[in-house]
């Protein structure tokens, strides 16, 4: 009976950290005591990958010294090259956000891999309508006119992404009604 007991409390322990695996991470600066929440990069849905590592991540970083903005980080898996700018069709309607010069760097993964990371800073309200849109497409261009495309939704429902990017709009939500009301006392 004791076994049975401990194997349902590791069971549902185990659920527990389970669910925490999108949530984001908040720390406070000890520079200027902003608040900065962050997601980790996960892989969204690529068209036309050719190879598995040809892949697509996609992440987040809030702070409450830019509320209204979240920094999209971007990351290419397999490719060694400087990310030009992201896309994004929302409803057939295309916004581009161009990488700051400097902002796309590539690192060596070891072996034959490589790396190449970016980020851009796109208004809240955006990405709120990016990850409720189940069309939602994107394309990440580099400057050798190269790119990767696909989508934030595949046949199996909403990728990684749009599940941390909403937890991470939720999150600043909560700590921007906290900066407002400690602000007023």
């Amino acid at each position: 009976m004791k076994k049975i007991l401990l194997l349902c409390v590791l069971l549902l322990s185990g659920n527990v950290f389970a669910l925490a695996k999108y949530d984001p991470v908040c720390k406070v600066s000890g520079f200027d005591n902003s608040k900065i929440c962050s997601v980790k990069s996960y892989g969204v849905f690529v068209y036309d990958k050719p190879t598995v590592l040809s892949s697509v991540s996609i992440g987040g970083i809030w702070t409450s010294a830019n509320p209204e903005n979240i920094a999209i980080t971007i990351d290419l898996g397999d490719i060694s090259a400087t990310i030009d700018s992201i896309s994004f069709n929302l409803n057939g309607k295309i916004s581009t956000f161009q990488v700051p010069l400097g902002e796309s760097r590539a690192t060596f993964q070891g072996g034959r891999l490589w790396k190449t990371s970016a980020m851009v800073v796109v208004p809240v309200e955006f990405v709120e309508q990016l990850i409720n849109d189940q069309t939602a497409k994107y394309r990440v261009s580099t400057v050798s006119n190269g790119y990767r495309e696909g989508a934030f939704y595949s046949s199996k429902g909403e990728t990684e992404p749009v599940k941390t990017l909403r937890l991470l709009i939720e999150k600043s939500k909560i700590k921007q009604i906290d900066s407002k009301v400690v602000s007023k006392d």
